[in-house]
């Protein structure tokens, strides 16, 4: 029987991709649980491979040759930055290639099939209960001081809910905001999931996340069809400016951080003494000149947390240019619109000031939403 708009090969698309939100969504509750119940439960870690397992099988029996051929060059750069080094091909460098290899593997399969059918506005209603759930989290976490949805360990404020990751949070959150922007535009405090979601972002602690929403702001009223916009944004500028004013230099962690140990480490949360202190020394000491090239790490845990920085860390110069290319190639098949480029360039901005951005599988799941969504952004533009 046929169905008119309800194609069995989309429909299973759309419901692979919901349960694949709800699965890492169950994995990230899953590590967090473990790590303050359980400490060394490393389920999710098997689930996660079979699943990218699950990925590279689906590629090699559609002949997918391209990504095959991207496949290999990924583990030919790999290899040959690990045959120089001393300690080579650890399971700390094995884990972290299939880490940096999954959001990729994602997107090849994304880029494979269609998502419009009728069964996709389920799918983006899923991701927004998700959001709403984990910012109803937050909330019940700061009125009860429950330190399970605590961002942070020990007395640093913040709560992010389920998410095990500090990183993981902010980049949830800084790509939700991106993604009510796409779908709901200047008419984004209408919808009373963003107002939810957009306070409960004051609660998270990063300074990612508060960057966002500054930025979130400034394009909202931009976007808005209101008078005296210059004058909004001129106040909106100053306002942020006296609040960073007094975080850094009056009040807070980040004061005392930039009494200590000046303000580049306040900024940078101390990325940059983990640059200095541990990543170029481990560069000076062990890589050659093909390091330079195709990388070599041993020990992932020595990066420096500043994600640019440690792409190439991982992968060389001429290793990490070839991976960033290939993954905005997958990620990005499609000419962005004006609003598309703005909006991955505020992604880039931030992940160029934090870390585990492209070897962290749930922000993949992240992208993935954000991905379809400006996929099907550009077609309603176009």
């Amino acid at each position: 029987m046929n169905i008119p708009g309800l194609d069995i090969k989309t429909n299973t698309l759309t419901v692979s991709l919901i349960l694949l939100l709800l699965l890492f969504l169950g994995l990230e509750i899953s590590d967090k649980l473990s790590y303050y119940y359980f400490r060394d439960f490393k389920f999710s870690q098997y689930i996660k491979a079979a699943v990218l397992l699950g990925f590279l099988i689906y590629q090699i029996v559609i002949k997918d040759y391209k990504f095959i051929l991207i496949a290999t060059s990924l583990c030919l750069a790999f290899s040959i930055g690990q045959v120089f080094l001393d300690t080579s091909f650890t399971n700390n460098a094995l884990l972290t290639f299939f880490k940096f290899f999954f959001p990729l593997l994602l997107f090849a399969y994304l880029n494979k099939r269609t998502l419009k059918n009728k069964l996709t506005p389920i799918f983006f209603s899923t991701f927004e209960g998700l959001i709403v759930f984990n910012s109803i989290l937050i909330f019940i976490g700061v009125i009860f001081s429950i330190k399970l949805f605590n961002t942070y360990q020990g007395d640093r404020f913040g709560f992010n809910g389920m998410f095990a990751a500090v990183s993981n949070g902010s980049y949830a959150y800084i790509i939700t905001l991106l993604y009510f922007l796409l779908s709901y535009k200047d008419k984004v405090f209408k919808n009373w999931k963003f107002i939810l979601i957009f306070i409960s972002c004051f609660f998270i602690g990063t300074k990612a996340v508060y960057l966002a929403m500054a930025l979130t702001l400034a394009y909202i009223v931009v976007a808005a069809k209101i008078p005296h916009k210059k004058t909004i944004l001129s106040l909106g500028a100053i306002v942020s400016l006296a609040a960073a004013y007094y975080f850094f230099f009056h009040y807070g962690i980040f004061n005392s951080i930039r009494q200590s140990d000046g303000l580049i480490s306040a900024l940078l949360s101390y990325r940059d003494e983990l640059f200095l202190e541990r990543t170029l020394p481990y560069i000076q000491e062990n890589w050659s000149w093909v390091n330079y090239l195709f990388g070599g790490v041993s020990d992932f845990d020595l990066r420096s947390q500043m994600e640019f920085i440690d792409v190439f860390f991982f992968w060389g110069l001429l290793g990490g240019a070839f991976y960033l290319f290939i993954f905005y190639k997958l990620f990005l098949p499609f000419k962005l619109s004006r609003t598309g480029i703005f909006f991955i360039a505020f992604l880039a901005f931030i992940v160029l000031l934090a870390g585990n951005f492209f070897a962290y599988s749930f922000v993949a799941m992240f992208l993935m939403v954000l991905k379809l969504k400006l996929e099907e952004s550009n077609k309603e533009d176009t």
